[in-house]
C-alpha cells in the first residue's frame, strides 16, 4: 500500500476509499463498512480557530 504525506505537520483530508482502500475494489470495501463518501482527517499543528473556520466554511 502506498502512503503519503506520512509525518506532514499540515491538517490533511482524504477520501479514503479512492486513496487508502482503493486497491480493494468497491465490493470489498463496501463488504468492510468503507463508504466511498468517507473522508479521513489527519489534523496537523495549525491553529484550532482556523481549522474550525475552515471546516465550517466547506461544510456550509
Amino acid at each position: 500500500m502506498l502512503s503519503s504525506n506520512l509525518g506532514d505537520n499540515r491538517t490533511l483530508a482524504i477520501p479514503v476509499a479512492h486513496t487508502i482502500y482503493w486497491e480493494m475494489g468497491p465490493e470489498r470495501r463496501a463488504s468492510m463498512g468503507i463508504a466511498e463518501s468517507l473522508i479521513r482527517i489527519s489534523v496537523g499543528i495549525e491553529d484550532r480557530d482556523d481549522l474550525l473556520s475552515d471546516f465550517a466554511q466547506a461544510l456550509a
